[in-house]
């Protein structure tokens, strides 16, 4: 089960954040490589209804990642050409990288490219299995962060299925 807890930090109009908390049925190591490897990633990183299309990782402090998904969230029937095949990435740096423990990167959309948050993914040992602790933060709006948790929740729940058991 997940946990999610959105959250504006200041009532000075200062960054909004989400932070989605899940314990997943597999090692560290496991969940740590489903995050920095790209034939792991590629099982789960695309939300909602899309599709992954690659994913390309330098993971170490400094280097830098794109993943392209291709789709929409939410499809529907009716969709048009431009919508099924509309391909989004997924940009950034890593700014920590402990192996097994954290990764911290910027994140950009190409749906919002003016905005770069951050995301930091803790993990640690729990009875059952891994703890996933992230925290997406530095949104401009409380719409971008919504979405966003929307996404991610999507995306935990693909994840716990593509490396559990």
């Amino acid at each position: 089960m997940a946990t999610l807890e959105l959250e504006q930090k200041k009532n000075d109009g200062s960054a909004l954040q989400l932070e989605l908390t899940r314990v997943i049925r597999a090692s560290r190591a496991r969940v740590y490589e489903a995050w920095t490897r790209p034939e792991i990633l590629q099982k789960w990183h695309a939300p909602g209804d899309m599709n992954f299309v690659s994913a390309t990782l330098d993971v170490r402090e400094g280097g830098t990642y794109e993943v392209l998904s291709q789709g929409m969230m939410c499809a529907k029937e009716g969709m048009t050409e431009e919508e099924r095949t509309r391909q989004v990435a997924v940009r950034g740096q890593y700014l920590r990288v402990i192996p097994n423990e954290l990764l911290q990167f910027t994140w950009n959309g190409s749906w919002a490219p003016t905005e770069t948050t951050m995301v930091t993914v803790f993990l640690r040992d729990v009875e059952g299995g891994t703890e996933i602790r992230l925290r997406h933060e530095q949104f401009a709006t409380e719409s971008s962060r919504d979405g966003h948790a929307m996404g991610w929740e999507s995306l935990f729940g693909k994840l716990a299925a593509a490396i559990e058991g």
